[in-house]
């Protein structure tokens, strides 16, 4: 890579090279049984140049001959946009824990175990369901040079485990997905199966409710769901295009002064945890908003340039793709409320656990109409029963301003953690 590099900046004021390579071991299972055992490996190279102050890009999964991806990359810079900033220099990297060698030693055999387990745990509570999932475990290396001497590699693990079960009737179906994911391995078979077979009882009873506005809970697997439209309107893209609904709002309340939220890659284990974002910057947290006050956007090189700022080295990229603006663990402060005290509160009211899709709304303003997929009713402080063909809508933003309570216990969707959040209403129509 080296010499690659090398020829690249003989050819350019800088050049950068981004390396990632990864192994992959999935598991798969159908109609309860398993379908699959496969393996996958990638190596790709994506180099960035910069030539007469502007931003060339190619990439590759084949180094036999590295002078195509060269000419690629300079020819691109010709069309490509203007750079608004300096690669980095060599810095002090952090070393946030993101590898498990356990992981790494879990053999096949026991993964295909730990899925039979969840199929036959949720089989015992409801053997007309049918199971699906997949257990995943992946090793990767990333590795970055660049023309002013930075030179850094890291390798960090994941794991993946998920299982959605469900039953088909003439007239109704019924399904629930639930999963976990780390970069530290850890035995989730009996808390998913339990997860799933809490759901399935709970929905054994079909409840009804009015259209009209009623208090919410939304279980942190329904959370993100508000969070999307607060990533898309503090990514620094978003502000230096002025579509922002956050412009001009640094340092000012915008949600309820209980939230408190920090971009996290340090986070021990986080899917998103890196000692440096994909420009070599050094990783950091940055807390995003502090007691419902709004003190930061997100920033790779490019954006914090445009804004004449600096980056918060949140630069994300693949070995094929250029660096953007991206969240890295996005980690929610949890409250004091635990979730059955949240449901005493209600005299009637919606638990919201799983929605279909992103639902239609202008996103970026924080509107969102969505079927509810998985929910239930609340009846003078107890969950009476599944609701079935309702749709919830709102703005996030308002939703988010809202806030009756925060849970005490936090879970990972994703890459974000967050707890189940109570809120003061939400729209329902049948």
């Amino acid at each position: 890579m080296e010499k690659i590099l090398e020829m690249a900046a003989s050819h350019a004021e800088e050049a950068e090279l981004y390396r990632v390579r990864s192994q992959t071991k999935e598991v798969g299972f159908q109609a309860n049984k398993l379908k699959s055992v496969e393996s996958a490996f990638e190596d790709g190279v994506g180099l960035r140049v910069i030539k007469n102050q502007r931003i060339g890009f190619s990439s590759l999964t084949d180094l036999s001959d590295p002078q195509d991806l060269i000419n690629s990359a300079l020819e691109s810079a010709k069309f490509g946009q203007e750079a608004r900033f300096s690669l980095p220099h060599p810095g002090r990297i952090p070393s946030p824990q993101c590898y498990d060698s356990h992981l790494i030693s879990l053999k096949t055999n026991q993964m295909v175990a730990e899925g039979e387990k969840t199929i036959e745990l949720i089989l015992k509570e409801a053997p007309n369901f049918k199971c699906e999932g997949g257990v995943e475990k992946t090793e990767i290396e990333i590795i970055i040079m660049n023309s002013r001497g930075l030179s850094f590699s890291f390798k960090k693990t994941a794991y993946a485990f998920s299982f959605y079960a469900f039953l088909a009737k003439e007239g109704d179906f019924l399904g629930m997905q639930e999963g976990e994911a780390s970069s530290k391995y850890e035995d989730w078979s009996p808390s998913v199966a339990r997860k799933i077979t809490e759901a399935i009882r709970l929905s054994r009873k079909k409840a009804k409710i009015n259209p009209g506005r009623y208090p919410a809970i939304f279980t942190p697997k329904a959370v993100p769901l508000l969070l999307q439209s607060l990533k898309i309107g503090i990514n620094g893209k978003t502000v230096q295009k002025k579509a922002s609904p956050l412009l001009g709002k640094l340092e000012t309340r915008i949600v309820s002064p209980c939230i408190n939220i920090t971009d996290d890659p340090l986070f021990s284990f986080g899917l998103a945890t890196s000692p440096f974002d994909g420009e070599g910057m050094p990783s950091r947290r940055t807390q995003i908003i502090k007691e419902g006050v709004l003190k930061s956007f997100i920033y790779d090189l490019q954006t914090a340039g445009l804004m004449e700022t600096e980056s918060t080295a949140n630069g994300a990229r693949g070995y094929d793709s250029l660096p953007s603006p991206s969240t890295s663990n996005f980690i929610l402060k949890t409250g004091d409320t635990s979730f059955e005290e949240m449901v005493k509160d209600i005299k009637e009211g919606i638990i919201v656990d799983q929605v279909i899709g992103s639902g239609q709304g202008n996103t970026l303003m924080g509107e969102f109409s969505v079927n509810l997929d998985l929910g239930y009713k609340v009846e003078k402080g107890k969950i009476v029963g599944r609701l079935k063909d309702i749709m919830v809508s709102g703005n996030a933003y308002t939703m988010l301003n809202q806030v009756v309570a925060l849970g005490r216990e936090a879970r990972w969707v994703g890459s974000t953690r967050t707890p189940g959040i109570y809120f003061k209403e939400i729209n329902a129509a049948g």
